[in-house]
């Protein structure tokens, strides 16, 4: 209880709450009533700084997933995972305490203690007494060490050692005792205000546990490190472009990079830069960020863990670009700058194939194409589609593609030149179905903490594509509801869109820390394929 890394405070308080405990076996009287209210209020007191400090964990690991999601998800999923086991032990704590508290009078607003806070029956009767009593004392001592044994699986093997876990829930072995149950040495007879510091203090127990797993989580994300993701092997070339017989050189290579951390790339000269004797460039260390003479602009896009350069040849020929990468060394703060330099050919004759909107045809829906061919008029160029679907030229000269089956297609393209209709080649597209949308109340809510106002104002669920171009809507035929309140849950089931007039009266009586779940929402889209949507969980605060 008072091991692992727990602050000074948080030992004390431990160590109060067990000399408490062991004065409560000998006599209740005021004076003992009266200290276990200070170290309730102690205890409360340090949850909402534990409580605070997670936040601030919790905040650390959002900006982590943002910097990098590649090398940060794995662990942030687990910390969610954790925060989810926390909140739901701890709600859990928190609702026994209001039962207690109720059933001993409530509070007195004067002296802010339980009215009566040495009834010793409220809680013998709660979590002891046969029956329904027994069921829940056993019941909250499974929830916490489930919890314990969840959160201690969040981390590696070989590190539990150095995560310690105050959260416990074991059966003391008290001389004399032998054999007694958790539930009856731990809240038999004992007076209600005692009873809600135990809860107090596991709650605190499960705050500081929770803590600790995260800390060691965020840990784990190792801000200080070069850390490469993915491998892909590369072709360097100085020419993508040779003659009859002559001889074609390249350099082959595995390439490492992060896929979650966009590099900086600078287009500009590369004559300041050293060569080696191989031809390729020396990388050039500098304490500042710099860039060399002659450089402007911000870096190019970057996509992928790889700078995505682009340029409209003009004329044909040879055409030279080169720039630099700039990395800055998380551990020194200081900057390595990377020359690079290649070359790439124009040539004269080419087709162009390119969808309007995507680089993907989408089945349900209308996709708008531009086909033509460099030095061809529009009239003179024509199109077809390989695969499953049509696709049809327009008035104006463009084309649209309808496809009905996930794979992929070509498009044939050919030009009548001098006379003649030639083949001027194909380009590959994959057919994909339509997103899935997102589920939500309204068109507005997705879910989290929510007032009972703003889902009571809402008629049903509606499907959102976001970030898709296309003018496409979804269907819904079913959804069902689950609410749960205090420890009852209700189930029920609307066909179309709308909450039904029971959904209705369950969600009139929302109050703060019940939850509504949306589940089982069931669409049809465009594509006439029945799909089902994840779930979204409010909870009322």
């Amino acid at each position: 209880m008072a091991g692992g890394k727990l602050s000074p405070r948080q030992k004390m308080i431990n160590m109060m709450y067990l000399v408490l405990t062991a004065l409560l076996a000998l006599n209740v009287s005021q004076e003992v009533l009266n200290a276990f209210h200070l170290v309730n209020v102690g205890l409360q007191s340090s949850n909402g700084a534990l409580t605070d400090k997670n936040s601030g964990i919790y905040k650390a690991f959002d900006k982590q997933l943002a910097d990098d999601k590649a090398k940060a998800k794995e662990f942030y999923d687990k910390a969610q995972k954790a925060k989810k086991l926390g909140e739901t032990l701890n709600d859990t704590l928190a609702s026994y305490k209001r039962n207690i508290i109720a059933l001993a009078g409530g509070i007195d607003t004067t002296t802010d203690e339980i009215v009566q806070r040495d009834n010793i029956d409220v809680a013998t009767r709660m979590f002891v007494e046969d029956g329904k009593g027994v069921e829940r004392g056993r019941a909250l001592q499974k929830l916490i060490l489930d919890t314990r044994d969840q959160l201690m699986a969040l981390v590696d093997e070989k590190d539990k050692g150095s995560v310690h876990l105050s959260l416990d829930a074991k059966t003391p072995k008290i001389k004399g005792e032998e054999g007694a149950k958790w539930e009856f040495l731990t809240f038999s007879h004992v007076p209600a205000t005692a009873a809600v510091t135990i809860l107090s203090k596991f709650q605190n127990d499960a705050i500081s546990s929770e803590g600790a797993v995260i800390e060691y989580l965020i840990k784990k994300i190792g801000a200080t490190d070069f850390k490469f993701t993915d491998l892909q092997a590369k072709v360097i070339a100085p020419t993508s472009y040779v003659l009859d017989g002559q001889q074609y050189k390249a350099d082959i290579f595995l390439a490492a990079f992060n896929s979650g951390t966009e590099p900086e790339v600078f287009l500009g000269p590369t004559g300041g830069f050293k060569k080696n004797a191989d031809g390729g460039y020396e990388p050039e260390k500098k304490i500042m960020s710099d860039l060399p003479p002659g450089y402007s602009g911000a870096a190019m896009k970057a996509e992928g863990g790889f700078g995505k350069y682009s340029a409209t040849a003009t004329g044909v020929g040879d055409k030279t670009y080169g720039g630099v990468i700039r990395v800055k060394d998380p551990a020194t703060g200081h900057y390595t700058f990377y020359p690079f330099e290649q070359k790439y050919q124009a040539a004269p004759k080419a087709i162009v194939v390119s969808p309007t909107k995507m680089n993907v045809l989408y089945i349900g829906v209308e996709n708008p194409m531009e086909v033509s061919v460099p030095g061809v008029g529009q009239g003179d160029v024509s199109a077809s589609l390989d695969g499953a679907g049509t696709l049809s030229k327009n008035s104006d000269g463009t084309y649209t593609a309808k496809v009905t089956a996930i794979g992929k297609c070509h498009v044939n393209v050919n030009a009548k030149i001098e006379g003649k209709v030639q083949s001027m080649g194909n380009k590959e597209f994959r057919i994909k179905r339509i997103p899935d949308p997102v589920p939500t109340l309204g068109g507005k809510l997705k879910g989290g903490n929510t007032q009972p106002g703003a889902i009571k104002a809402q008629s049903g669920v509606v499907p959102l594509l976001e970030n898709f171009d296309f003018e496409a809507r979804f269907n819904v035929q079913s959804f069902e509801m689950v609410f749960s309140s205090k420890g009852e849950i209700f189930k029920e089931t609307a066909t179309g869109p709308l909450f039904n007039q029971k959904m209705k009266s369950l969600l009139d009586r929302a109050k703060p820390k019940d939850i509504i779940f949306i589940d089982e929402i069931k669409v049809v889209g465009p594509d006439n394929t029945p799909r089902k949507l994840g779930q979204i969980a409010f909870t009322i605060i």
